[in-house]
């Protein structure tokens, strides 16, 4: 009897059905289903569900909105729809008519104006085209000359009779207008649930500042029924302000920004009655906010326990007990506890209250009290982070320390260990450590931070004792988006060799002030990293114009381009740099 060996089956993924094709797409990235797009003309259209588009940003940067030119005459030859639109620095003129709105409008579900030369009339019929419109964002438009706000005159031409029922969130950050113009914008979305204020009356005085600020208390207290965020980012605000918000009886916000900075009356505060009033609140953001105290805390844990996410980065007068109390709030998700001073006393007290498998965000940037043990105790008590934030503080993490967080944080996405200076090779690779992880007996067994497979963002910049050696044996990461490595004076092209080969991924790479890095490293970096949109070489003395045409040979999607300090390039780098069409701004000085 003889044996007949079947034949070999080549898979044919390309005709796999379109459903399952977007099921499986579901799973990557937008940068990774851009990239299987090219495969084939099946996965290039399953690439163009719907639902991805709504997670997919059209980004239009310093252009003349006209038909006639590219690229909106691009767009307008295209099948797609963009739910999601943003426009910087864009010049929308009256005079010219644009079929794109017509043609695109009905399905833009998201639009940002930011830093836009805008007309007041032009922008209403823009919007009148945008039926399904949710959310509106101007943002920094009164900075330049003939501006959104500056001289918005909405008594002008019937403006002040339309409506857009179908927006919920509208944001005015970084501006400055009167009462009269928001009233007039707010008026014209009557079915508003968030109205983002963030960084608005940076250059106006006390006096018209109290009186916007009056101006949006009456539209809260107008609008207390509907309204669910209200995010006021980088304003200083005071118990006057408060005082007025808690008129609004029936106000139950989901989201909440505010800087407090003022020292709390001892008499009748109404930052506690305002805290002991909101049960509904799930985001609660105080960064900056010196007036926010334990006590503060204390009525957050028993009023809020729908808390999901809480920012006190550089609240100083909140200490280790206020700090404990958090973590009995159930279901915390994320936390921000960066620049405050508190002790490692508070992770011990908390600990034991922690719900472990919910809290997936963790911030501690810049607090210097950290140390090995306390390090090992986070990553104890949550073995579920997703994020993890302990840059700045060059003491807190070692080698011993990192090993714990290799072995324990197997669902880490982000980490930043930012000028960890005690963190060596030896940590990173778990090779040649003077003493093992774990030790049983004869069995000793040390970890890398290759283990971190989901890594998509790693800073590990400052960390000067990192090596080559870390890049070659345990640098890879096939998801890896984002690698800050500036300020890693010991890299060279061996390590830049296997990084670009081990992290095919990359979209960004800071490579700042490191002296070894040169034209060859360039090369490397142009002809492998085919996804790179943002590479930063500032300070970095070896790099030459040889190194541009590298870029301009091989680099088909950069966008950003940091080379200040690199004193070998001639002067004309965007003009050598032309043929890359996507880029949009060189760093040089």
């Amino acid at each position: 009897m003889k044996l007949i060996e079947p034949e070999p089956i080549e898979s044919d993924f390309g005709n796999l059905p379109i459903e399952l094709l977007v099921t499986i797409f579901k799973y990557l990235s937008p940068g990774d289903r851009g990239a299987a797009s090219y495969t084939c003309s099946k996965w290039y259209e399953a690439s163009k569900y719907l639902g991805f588009a709504r997670q997919m940003v059209l980004h239009l940067v310093g252009i003349e909105f006209d038909d006639g030119k590219p690229p909106i005459a691009d767009l307008l030859q295209s099948p797609h729809v963009y739910p999601v639109l943003k426009l910087t620095r864009v010049r929308l003129q009256q005079s010219v008519y644009s079929q794109f709105w017509k043609d695109f409008g009905p399905a833009i579900s998201e639009i940002t104006f930011e830093k836009c030369m805008i007309w007041r009339e032009r922008i209403i019929k823009v919007l009148k085209h945008m039926k399904n419109l949710k959310t509106a964002r101007f943002v920094e438009c009164d900075l330049l000359r003939d501006d959104l706000f500056k001289e918005w005159k909405f008594m002008e031409n019937g403006l002040l009779g339309n409506q857009f029922d179908s927006v919920e969130t509208l944001s005015l950050a970084k501006n400055n207008f009167t009462e009269l113009q928001f009233g007039a914008i707010v008026e014209m979305m009557p079915n508003l649930t968030v109205l983002d204020l963030s960084n608005c009356f940076s250059y106006v005085d006390s006096v018209s500042k109290m009186a916007m600020l009056k101006c949006i208390s009456r539209f809260v207290c107008e609008r207390q029924c509907t309204l669910k965020g209200l995010i006021m980012k980088g304003i200083l605000l005071d118990d006057i302000f408060l005082r007025e918000l808690n008129k609004a009886k029936e106000l139950r916000l989901e989201s909440f920004s505010m800087r407090y900075s003022e020292k709390m009356p001892l008499r009748d505060p109404a930052i506690i009655r305002f805290l002991r009033h909101q049960p509904e609140m799930k985001m609660l953001d105080f960064t900056q906010s010196n007036g926010i105290t334990d006590y503060c805390l204390e009525q957050i844990v028993h009023h809020m326990k729908k808390l999901k996410g809480l920012n006190l980065s550089n609240c100083w007068n909140v200490g280790d007990y206020g700090v404990a109390q958090i973590f009995r709030l159930q279901k915390l998700e994320k936390l921000d506890l960066s620049q405050c001073r508190i002790t490692k006393k508070w992770i011990i007290d908390g600990g034991a209250y922690c719900n472990r498998k919910l809290l997936k965000e963790l911030h501690l940037e810049q607090i210097a009290t950290l140390d090995d043990d306390c390090v090992v105790k986070i990553v104890a008590n949550f073995n579920y982070l997703t994020v993890l934030n302990i840059g700045g503080s060059s003491s807190c993490m070692t080698d011993w320390s990192a090993q714990y967080i290799f072995y324990n944080l197997n669902n880490l996405e982000i980490a930043n260990f930012e000028r960890s200076t005690k963190l060596t090779d030896a940590g990173f690779t778990g090779i040649d450590l003077p003493h093992k992880t774990f030790a049983i007996w004869d069995i000793e067994e040390t970890f890398s931070i290759e283990r971190l497979k989901k890594l998509k963002v790693l800073k590990v910049s400052g960390c000067y004792k990192l090596t080559d050696f870390s890049l070659r044996y345990a640098f890879r990461f096939m998801e890896l988006k984002e690698l800050s490595l500036s300020r890693c004076h010991q890299l060279s092209k061996q390590g830049i060799e296997k990084l670009v080969e081990n992290c095919p991924a990359l979209e960004y790479l800071d490579l700042s002030e490191c002296p070894n890095i040169n034209d060859q490293c360039v090369e490397l970096i142009a002809q492998h990293l085919k996804r790179l949109s943002t590479l930063k070489l500032a300070n970095c003395p070896l790099i030459s114009e040889v190194g541009l045409s590298y870029l301009s040979q091989y680099c088909k999607n950069l966008k950003y381009l940091y080379v200040r300090g690199c004193f070998k390039l001639p002067p004309d780098i965007s003009e050598r740099l032309a043929n890359i069409t996507t880029l949009r701004q060189v760093y040089k000085s």
